[in-house]
């Protein structure tokens, strides 16, 4: 017995600590929920007697509104009697700074034993209108009476009374906290616009009443956005636009900016923030882009620009293409560059970028196809010659050179990397020739060259004879060529003998 009561006894203040926490955690958490207590008050304005009755809460949060009700009795009247009495208002105060006047639009009339009621409403703003959000403040409350009496014998008096001249109260300002977060975002297409964004959200107890941001030295649509109320953990996002493309010379190349924001609790304390912005604007240029709605899929496509006003000397840019979102070019600008599209049909979408003027961004429709790949080649002064049309990408010839006996003398692949383009049109579809040259050094003799166009459309294939002479270099035949003097010698003794044959008949025609 005695080692139990000895545990017992041990854990008794382990208990008591554990229920103290627990009641301290649930006070904490819980909301306050004080009672409103009645008082009463009996005082004497001259022949005159007065109980007053006011009830109202010991606690007043400042994100609520309390209804306080008064009621006023003439008990006695002494002397030679009341003519009239008169309520004319009452003067509430709270502490030494917040004074509300309650005045009705005609004077209540009081008679003695017949009450009068009326009620007052107390908002955050009379009797927290001086507290930042957390504050706790024990205050006093004082209640005058605004009145005026005549008696029958003719004298009367008018002023304010003091019907309860400190009533403790306690006023809380909940933690109410407002967080603001500013940024910016620029988009180009379709159209060159700055948007500023204001977040603003609100953490701990309570509510605000209205947020509002303002921007000033920038043209944008509407200056001054609002939230309206706000609870806790309740996030608003204000959004507003430049649009400068439509701005056009109304727009500035430079903006000072200021994004205001306020944010108003329901007591009237008021969160301020303001951030200043240096803000620069690219000039506008106007781009042209020549891109036809029919190419040829996978092949070298020539996409040429025009720049109103064109590029600077010292300017520095870069084109980007993409067909249906995906980068089919990417690199420094030129006037013209390739780009390669796969087979379909979608947007097209250039965008040119420039560390002077706003990025351009042109779209377009284009429809690609697919055409048959076609090889061609020549040999002039000692050099070949192999065009290829249209020009693929990922695509390579393959040349071959073979002697008389069928022995292979040259053998070599050219990428497409290797061909200089040049803008054609194949079947109605906008593409490029590909043009490559090859140095043939050759032994003397006769020689048969082949090309083969790999591309991911198929094959191409074409082939010559080529002939390389002793000490004049070469020519490209399909045949062998004859000797030229045992051909002269021929025409000259053909001739002779026409000569020959006219010369005796003329003279066989004069004999006869």
């Amino acid at each position: 017995m005695a080692n139990n009561l000895g545990i017992r006894n041990r854990r008794l203040p382990a208990l008591l600590l554990t229920l103290l926490l627990v009641f301290s955690f649930s006070a904490y958490f819980s909301p306050a929920t004080a009672q409103p207590v009645t008082k009463e008050s009996l005082v004497n304005i001259g022949p005159v007697w007065i109980k007053v009755t006011v009830t109202l809460p010991t606690e007043l949060v400042a994100t609520d509104e309390y209804q306080v009700p008064v009621s006023i009795l003439i008990t006695e009247v002494e002397g030679a009697g009341l003519k009239v009495f008169y309520l004319k208002g009452l003067r509430i105060t709270i502490g030494d700074t917040s004074t509300l006047e309650v005045v009705p639009d005609t004077p209540y009339s009081l008679s003695p034993g017949k009450p009068v009621s009326l009620t007052v409403k107390l908002t955050p703003r009379f009797f927290a209108s001086q507290m930042v959000p957390g504050d706790i403040k024990d205050t006093t409350i004082k209640i005058d009476l605004s009145y005026y009496f005549e008696m029958n014998d003719g004298s009367s008096s008018m002023g304010f009374y003091s019907a309860f001249t400190s009533i403790p109260v306690r006023v809380i300002a909940p933690r109410t906290y407002v967080y603001v977060e500013p940024y910016l975002k620029t988009d180009y297409d379709p159209f060159y616009i700055v948007r500023f964004y204001v977040d603003i959200w609100v953490k701990g107890e309570g509510f605000i009443e209205n947020a509002q941001a303002e921007i000033s030295g920038a043209p944008v649509q509407c200056y001054l956005l609002t939230t309206g109320k706000m609870n806790v953990e309740e996030k608003r996002t204000l959004e507003f636009l430049m649009n400068v493309s439509k701005l056009g010379p109304f727009a500035r190349s430079q903006y000072s900016v200021t994004v205001k924001v306020t944010a108003v609790t329901p007591w009237g304390y008021t969160y301020s923030y303001s951030f200043p912005l240096n803000l620069v604007i690219k000039p506008v240029r106007e781009t042209k882009v020549n891109l036809p709605s029919t190419v040829v899929a996978n092949t070298y496509v020539p996409v040429s620009f025009t720049l109103n006003p064109p590029l600077d000397k010292d300017e520095q840019a870069t084109v980007s293409i993409t067909f249906e979102n995906q980068p089919v070019y990417s690199g420094d600008f030129a006037p013209t560059v390739y780009a390669s599209f796969p087979q379909g049909e979608g947007t097209v979408t250039v965008k040119i970028d420039s560390n002077k003027y706003s990025p351009s961004i042109v779209k377009l429709q284009v429809k690609s196809t697919t055409v048959q790949p076609r090889a061609n080649l020549q040999v002039t002064a000692n050099t070949l010659v192999i065009r290829v049309s249209p020009l693929y990408t990922s695509s390579n010839v393959e040349v071959r050179v073979t002697d008389q006996s069928g022995a292979t003398v040259l053998a070599t692949t050219l990428p497409d990397t290797a061909f200089t383009k040049t803008p054609v049109t194949i079947e109605g579809a906008a593409t490029s020739e590909g043009v490559a040259t090859l140095p043939l050094s050759l032994n003397p003799g006769n020689y048969k060259i082949t090309v083969t166009y790999n591309t991911p459309a198929g094959q191409a294939t074409a082939s010559t004879s080529y002939m390389v002479q002793g000490a004049g270099g070469g020519t490209a035949s399909p045949t062998p060529s004859l000797p030229i003097l045992p051909i002269l010698i021929i025409l000259i003794v053909v001739a002779l003998a026409l000569v020959l044959i006219v010369i005796i008949r003329r003279r066989r025609a004069e004999t006869e």
